[in-house]
């Protein structure tokens, strides 16, 4: 699986603590972007996303005039080392239910990764059904969503593979899913391996 290094944001965009809510609108509508790292004395102390804002300030009908960066942004930050696969990734969303995770390089800060980057990363790379199964990465966050669009792709694997297969045999007979993984392997179904294991771990 390719690394977050690959589809992380290197061109950090950043607001100081103390500027406010109006000031991070404009540059996240400007650059198009939907994060915004916040620093104080030159140090990064959290992360703005436009969910902040829709959730903290405009929900509460708040002045965004008024209110400042840092009453709004996510704090600290949930780090994760370029160099790990993708599903880390989308382990770390779930875990600390967020939507952007902080990619550093030898410790240091070096980009921002969305899940809309998770959702691109496999809708580029991998084959339907398993393509279906990531195409709304956001979803996958939730656990009943989550635990849905898996039962999805087990029974749409199911159906692709027919009953020559020892994995979709393996899915009908409802085996344990270390052995549904062990047949996938063998046959080749190395991303759909990856998921099975990747949901596997939170178990």
């Amino acid at each position: 699986m390719d690394t977050i290094r690959l589809y992380m944001h290197k061109d950090i965009k950043v607001i100081k603590s103390e500027a406010s809510a109006k000031e991070a609108a404009c540059i996240m509508r400007d650059s198009s972007i939907s994060s915004l790292l916040v620093m104080e004395n030159d140090d990064y102390v959290g992360i703005l996303t436009h969910r902040d804002m829709s959730e903290k300030l405009v929900a509460e009908g708040l002045d965004p005039n008024g209110v400042k960066a840092a009453s709004l942004m996510e704090s600290p930050l949930i780090t994760l080392e370029a160099s790990l696969p993708m599903n880390e990734a989308l382990l770390a969303m779930k875990k600390n239910q967020i939507r952007h995770i902080v990619a550093t390089v030898d410790g240091k800060i070096a980009g921002v990764l969305s899940i809309t980057d998770f959702a691109r990363y496999h809708s580029l790379s991998i084959a339907d059904p398993v393509s279906e199964f990531w195409s709304n990465s956001e979803a996958l966050l939730d656990e009943n969503t989550s635990n849905y669009a898996l039962d999805k792709l087990l029974h749409g694997m199911a159906d692709k593979l027919g009953d020559e297969s020892k994995t979709a045999r393996a899915i009908r007979d409802k085996e344990a899913t270390p052995s549904i993984i062990q047949y996938a392997v063998g046959e080749g179904l190395n991303d759909f391996a990856d998921i099975l294991k990747l949901f596997s771990k939170e178990e």
